[in-house]
This record gives C-alpha cells, sequence and structure tokens, in this order.
C-alpha cells in the first residue's frame, strides 16, 4: 500500500502548501526532478529554505513524495531510516548554509554505519561563492571526510550524469553517503542539451574456488571454529546464505549490531551479539575460537576492545567488500576482497560438516551460566518497580516478526539490542558507530514512510528523545503511525554508569531532573513532561510508572497502527547495563553487575 502523505483540506485551503500550476520546464530545478523520478527516487525528506526552493517547486510537480521534517537533521535520519529498512537509497534534500551544515551529523553517521543516502543541498549563486554571501558554506568540503562522493555541480547541463553518478556510487560495494551541492544560479539555467553519460561503478571481483578452498581447508582443521557477521551482510541481502552456511558448518554464530536479524533469534546456532555489552557465550566463542570466519565487520573496537588480546590464538578469515577495512584493526591470516553475494556462493559450494561437539558444549555451558535474555518482570502483578530490561522485554513478546524497531543511543539501546527478539533483517535500526542521540523518532520516521503497513516502534531515552521530539510534528502532520516508547529514568543513563564506574559517582552534567522542583515533586512527573509535549504536537501518549500498568499500556500503544502514539514508562533510576567489559579491556575483564567479574569461567578458557 502506498502511504498517504498529503495534508489535510483544510491546511490546503490555507494556503499552507502551494499547488501545481504549470508543467515542468527545462530549467536546472527539474532536471533533478525529472533524473531522480528515472533512477527511481519515490520519496525526499526535506526542510526548505532560500537556496532550495526551486528545487522543491520542481519537485512537487513529479511523482515523488515530500516528506518535510522539523529539521534538517530529522531528514537526513528520515533518509537514513527509509534506506536502512528497505536497503534502497534514501534522499534528503536541505537549503545552503546552516540548512546544510545541520545534515553533517547525519551524513556522517550513514558513513560510520555504511547508509546508502543521497543528499542535496542547495548554495548561492555561482559568483557569490568564496565571497561570505548569506548562508554561504563550503558544504563540499566539510563532508568529503565524511561521503563517498561529494560534488558540487557548476554546469546544468551535467545534472543528469551527476545524479545518476552519486546515486550508483551511494549503493554500489560498500554502500554510504554521498552528496551534491547545486548552485541557486545552475538550478535557475536552462541547459540546451544536457549531457547525460551512464557511470558505472567499479566492483570487487569474485571469490575465486581457490581461496573458497583455501578457506574450506581451514575450517576443516578447526577443533574453535565461529562465524562473526555485521552489517555486510544486512546490506548485501544475504541472510539466508549465512544461516545456510552456519547450518551447512554445524558452526557457532556470533553477531554485531548491525548484523541483528541476519540470523533469527532462536535459533540454535546464534550465540547472539557480540562486544561490550553483548552475550558472554559470543565474547567469549571469538576469544577462545581457533577459527574466526569474519563476514562482513569492520572489527569496531567496541566488539574487540584491546586488539593484540582479541580473538589472540584464532586464525582469522575476513570477507569484506571494502578493501580497505581488511587487516586494519586486526590482522588476519587470510583477507578476501570481496561481495558477500559472490562469497557465499563459494563458501556453500565447499562447506563441509564440523562435528566439535566439545565445542558446542562449551559454549552452551557458558550461555547458561551467564545467560543474555531476562524473564518477565515477577513483580509486574504487584506493582513494582520496572527497569528498562522488563519494559523491553515486554514489548518483544508483543511485537511481531516483521515490526522494525528504531533506537535512540544510550542504555536504552543497549537494553533492545540485548533483549529483542529479531528474527528478520532490517529490523533493528540503530546508530551504532557514530552513537547520534536523536536519532530514533526521525529514523522512526523514515521506515514508516517505506514501509506504511509493518509495526514501526521507537524505543528511545528521554534524554535521546529529547534531541528530537519535535518530529512528533511530523507524525501528526503526515498521519505516520509511529510508536514512541520512552525509557524514562531522568539520567543520561549511559554517562551516569560511566561517571559512576570511572569517575568516582562525579555525576557531572548527567541528570535530566528539574533542579527548580520543590523537593520530591518529580516522583510520577518526570521532566520534562513528554506526554504534554506530545499532547502540544497532537499526538495522543500515555505514562507508566508501576509495573502492573505495563501489559495495557503496550497493548494500547500497539492497538492502533495508523495512530502515532508516545508510552512513556519511569524506570528504575539507576539501573544499569550489563554485561559489559570496560572500554579497551577483554573478554576476561567482563563485568555481569556491581563487583561480578567473570572470575573462574573465564579463567579456564577451552
Amino acid at each position: 500500500m502506498k502511504l498517504d502523505l498529503t495534508l489535510p483540506a483544510a491546511e490546503t485551503a490555507t494556503g499552507a502548501v502551494a499547488q501545481p500550476v504549470a508543467p515542468l520546464s527545462a530549467k536546472g530545478a527539474d532536471l533533478i526532478a525529472r533524473t531522480l523520478v528515472d533512477i527511481g527516487i519515490d520519496t525526499v525528506f526535506c526542510y526548505p529554505g532560500g537556496a532550495n526552493l526551486e528545487m522543491l517547486d520542481a519537485l512537487s510537480r513529479v511523482s515523488i513524495t515530500l516528506v518535510r521534517t522539523e529539521h534538517e537533521q530529522g531528514s537526513v535520519f528520515g533518509a537514513q531510516g527509509y534506506a536502512r529498512a528497505t536497503g534502497k537509497l534514501g534522499v534528503c534534500l536541505a537549503t545552503s548554509g546552516p540548512g546544510a551544515t545541520n545534515l553533517v551529523t547525519g551524513i556522517a553517521d550513514a558513513a560510520s554505519d555504511s547508509v546508502p543516502i543521497l543528499a542535496i543541498t542547495g548554495n548561492v549563486a555561482t559568483h557569490w561563492l568564496g565571497k561570505n554571501a548569506f548562508q554561504e558554506v563550503d558544504i563540499v568540503a566539510i563532508t568529503k571526510p565524511v561521503t563517498k562522493l561529494a560534488r558540487q555541480v557548476r554546469e546544468a547541463r551535467d545534472i543528469p550524469a551527476a545524479l545518476r553518478e552519486a546515486a550508483a556510487c551511494a549503493l554500489a560495494g560498500r554502500p554510504g553517503p554521498v552528496l551534491l551541492d547545486f548552485p541557486k544560479d545552475i538550478q535557475q539555467a536552462r541547459p540546451d542539451q544536457p549531457t547525460d553519460k551512464r557511470f558505472t561503478p567499479a566492483t570487487p571481483a569474485g571469490m575465486s574456488d581457490e581461496t573458497a578452498q583455501r578457506i574450506a581447508a581451514l575450517l576443516s582443521q578447526s577443533e574453535r571454529p565461529v562465524i562473526y557477521a555485521g552489517g555486510g551482510v544486512i546490506a548485501s541481502g544475504t541472510g539466508e546464505q549465512l544461516v545456510a552456511l552456519a547450518e551447512a558448518l554445524d558452526c557457532p554464530v556470533a553477531l554485531t549490531m548491525m548484523g541483528l536479524g541476519a540470523v533469527p533469534d532462536d535459533h540454535p546456532l546464534l550465540l547472539g551479539p557480540l562486544g561490550m555489552h553483548g552475550a558472554y557465550a559470543a565474547n567469549v566463542a571469538v576469544n577462545e575460537a581457533d577459527l574466526v570466519l569474519a563476514l562482513g565487520v569492520r572489527f569496531d573496537d567496541r566488539v574487540i576492545g584491546d586488539p593484540p588480546q582479541f580473538a589472540r590464538h584464532a586464525k582469522i578469515v575476513h570477507i569484506d567488500v571494502d578493501a580497505a577495512e581488511i587487516g586494519k584493526n586486526k590482522p588476519v591470516t587470510l583477507g578476501v576482497h570481496a561481495d558477500l553475494r559472490d562469497a557465499f556462493a563459494g563458501l556453500l559450494a565447499h562447506a563441509a560438516r564440523r562435528d566439535v561437539p566439545a565445542w558446542h558444549a562449551y559454549l552452551c555451558e557458558r550461555r547458561e551460566a551467564h545467560p543474555l535474555r531476562a524473564p518477565l518482570p515477577s513483580g509486574a502483578a504487584h506493582g513494582s518497580v520496572l527497569t528498562g530490561v522488563d519494559v523491553i522485554a515486554a514489548l518483544a513478546a508483543m511485537l511481531p516478526p516483521e515490526a522494525v524497531v528504531t533506537t535512540g543511543v544510550g542504555q536504552h539501546q543497549m537494553w533492545a539490542m540485548q533483549h529483542l527478539r529479531l528474527r528478520e533483517p532490517r529490523t533493528f535500526l540503530s546508530s551504532a558507530g557514530f552513537g547520534t542521540m536523536g536519532f530514533g523518532l526521525p529514523a522512526a520516521i523514515g521506515a514508516k514512510v517505506a514501509l506504511p503497513d509493518v509495526p514501526v516502534v521507537d524505543i528511545d531515552g528521554d534524554g535521546s528523545l529529547n534531541m528530537s521530539v519535535n518530529e512528533l510534528s511530523t507524525c501528526r502532520r503526515y498521519r505516520l503511525g509511529v510508536k514512541v516508547l520512552v525509557i524514562n529514568n531522568q539520567w543520561l543513563g549511559m554517562v551516569r554508569q560511566w561517571q559512576d564506574m570511572i569517575y568516582s559517582r562525579n555525576r557531572v552534567a548527567s541528570s535530566l531532573v528539574d533542579p527548580n522542583a520543590p523537593q520530591g515533586a518529580d516522583e510520577g512527573h518526570p521532566y520534562p513532561d513528554f506526554v504534554t509535549i506530545a499532547a502540544g504536537y497532537g499526538v495522543a501518549g500515555a505514562r507508566v510508572t508501576r509495573a502492573a500498568e505495563l501489559p495495557a499500556a503496550l497493548a494500547r500503544m500497539l492497538e492502533d497502527p495508523s495512530e502515532p502514539y508516545l508510552l512513556d514508562v519511569l524506570v528504575a533510576r539507576e539501573d544499569d547495563v550489563y554485561p559489559m567489559i570496560p572500554a579497551g579491556k577483554t573478554y576476561r575483564d567482563v563485568v555481569f553487575g556491581p563487583g561480578q567479574a567473570a572470575g573462574p569461567i573465564a579463567a579456564g578458557a577451552f
């Protein structure tokens, strides 16, 4: 079903939205609109300003849906949500100067997580460039370090070719963001004969059969194999091949945050997420393995901790579409530059089951000793105080497999990673590599625009939501049934946790309570009042303060898929995220709770 994003008749009647009155002409802006349609773009997330009005006017006359967010950062995260949920190119549009620079955080975020987006900006006329004109900025220079391609188009006839090149570049190989900047006079120019050359991006060579046989030989000699898979599996759409390979080899699998959903949560070979707040069994597996098959990962510092100590006894085979990632953070035994779509064919052709019962039994013992999953709160019927884990576990039990969950950044993000039941790819959208607070709500908007018939829930923290709560207006304006679940502990929770652990509980600037409220007045009345804020935007909401209220409140939140809704859940104020491997440490230093290190379990390596 195509989402109806037309505005209410009353708003149209007041002149709040201009109606197309003429067909496209031959101006540069019209070439932009036509080319975007030609390359398959159906949605653009935008915010208007003087330097992009020509483009907005042209886009209103073609078959492209315009979604105006309340801030340019909302536009770029909306484009990200659209791209992450579908694998297609997400597009955002901003004006010059502050409009363009407001996109930068979202562009850098997309670069970190390999998300294909096209950021389009307007700029001052070419004769004013470099003269400090009103709202002028060199956005190309600013974004070059965080894009695959950043270019200013100086000739209107080059517009079609520039857009096709940018779109192809964003989607080719390792996906990522691109930016095109269009000065205003280029948007207004009328070229006689547009150039329309086609762009064919370079692609990595497929994995050779000889290499596949070498990997098979390494696997056949292994007593402790593990597959370490990440976002490359999601980006390449090879989740089914990953499951088939794991089953063919009878090999356990650990996933990065970006790889969650590639293997169904209930699959017996899945050990869970790994890394700083990952499952203990997953971290044991990759660190005590004798062979690590790394697929579409980048050996991030939050995963490997202390690089020399990570998987120190293992032979490492690393397959990735980005050659620059191979050996960058961790030396490997065999590096293979290949698209996983090609690599899996060779891996599966030579896959042979390796019976290693002692290894499976050992990891099973570790999983049972320190399980990641938590039961539903036993005190729910007695009105006890909730924890963030309680809330997310209860939500997980109610969501269908196809539901898309976005998150902000912080403790709630880690609890969501640990306790959701993710069974399908592209159902967990989170700012993993860049850790951008405020990501959750606008990303959920983008996902809902892309998938109108799929439930979309933003699990957010009170600190993270406060950075983008204005996007509730976008939900209301376009009738987007995004559900916002606030895990509200009145702290910048992850900051407070680190301050307690590292800075002797010196909680500088991390409290979110109202310092001017009378003592005790904030009990049951958090600051800010998100339910009242939501009502101000015309979005329904409710607050939960006790566990007994939670099941009915979650059911109410989810009952109408077309209605935006905010549920503010007050949880224990000083609950921490565990397990945790302190930064720069190893899995042997894992802490399961206050004062609970791994102890003898980690000391007795396989």
